[in-house]
């Protein structure tokens, strides 16, 4: 199984789109699948790294709200520069 870095970049683009979408840790965590106090983890800085699929997981579901709410370009763009580097890492993982 690939892993990434999870760098603060995508931290503060999980959470700032998270918050923007009005979803609690829990809401997100039940919808991407993943397991309780993973997306806490990632967002506190307590997970250094992760499996590249569960981490993508919670990439999609936050995108798919982000595209259907209101949320500001702004979000919307950074979290897609997240998706995009974090499928480059999955594509090339000895280039950490």
């Amino acid at each position: 199984m690939a892993k990434i870095v999870i760098l603060e970049e995508y931290r503060r683009a999980i959470r700032t789109t998270r918050e923007r979408l009005g979803l609690s840790r829990t809401t997100l965590e039940r919808a991407a699948k993943v397991g309780q106090t993973y997306v806490k983890r990632v967002e506190t800085g307590k997970r250094q790294s992760t499996e590249l699929t569960l981490f993508s997981r919670l990439l999609k579901v936050l995108q798919q709200r982000a595209e259907q709410e209101a949320v500001p370009a702004k979000t919307k763009a950074g979290l897609l520069r997240v998706v995009k580097k974090v499928a480059k890492q999955g594509e090339n993982p000895a280039k950490r």
